[in-house]
């Protein structure tokens, strides 16, 4: 029984990982449709050490992380 309620656990956060990947992390990605201008912020992505620009849809106030050139 115990090997079960294992079981059941893994499966649970594998699926955690796989939704959260596709949902949660689009920010980060980008979406394709709105209208996204570039803000003044700027700043150095902790994880990759990149520059990283924030960019906005003034219409949806949704913002997205892209990677300076």
């Amino acid at each position: 029984m115990n090997l079960w309620v294992q079981l059941v656990f893994f499966v649970l956060v594998i699926v955690f990982a796989i939704t959260g990947y596709f949902i949660w992390d689009r920010r980060y990605r980008g979406a394709k449709e709105g209208n996204f201008k570039p803000t003044n912020e700027v700043f150095k992505d902790p994880t990759t050490g990149k520059l990283t620009r924030v960019y906005e849809d003034p219409a949806t106030g949704q913002r997205q992380y892209k990677d300076e050139p």
